[in-house]
Order: structure tokens, then C-alpha cells, then sequence
């Protein structure tokens, strides 16, 4: 699936929680669904990133470090 369908089950998903609670009677089915949604969307977005680039240390040279 693309990104943009991830996006957009993020937004439903985000919807029906928060829509499902300002319901008289919150049915739990939707907010179980919106909470799927939302895991679902945020695992595969979140596989998506790439791994951050390790940090260099300020000390390039060890002799560097004994001046």
C-alpha cells in the first residue's frame, strides 16, 4: 500500500476515536476499529524510517585528545 493510504487510515482511525466518544453511547466496536486503524498506520509509517546516521565523535585523532 502507499503512504498515503497510511495517512489516511491514520486519520480515519484518529476519527473514529475521537468521533466515537462524543457519541451518547459509544460503540465499542468503532473504537476498537479506529484503534486498529491507527496501530496499523503508525507500525507501517514508522517501518518506513530509515535508521539515523550514527553520530561522530568531536575527538577525530587520539592525540588530539591528550593536548
Amino acid at each position: 500500500m502507499s503512504k498515503s493510504m497510511y495517512y489516511l487510515c491514520l486519520v480515519l482511525g484518529i476519527s473514529l476515536i475521537i468521533g466515537s466518544e462524543f457519541q451518547d453511547k459509544p460503540f465499542l466496536i468503532l473504537q476498537i476499529c479506529g484503534l486498529g486503524l491507527l496501530m496499523l498506520a503508525l507500525y507501517q509509517l514508522s517501518r518506513r524510517i530509515e535508521n539515523l546516521p550514527e553520530k561522530d565523535s568531536y575527538i577525530k585523532y587520539e592525540n588530539e585528545e591528550e593536548e
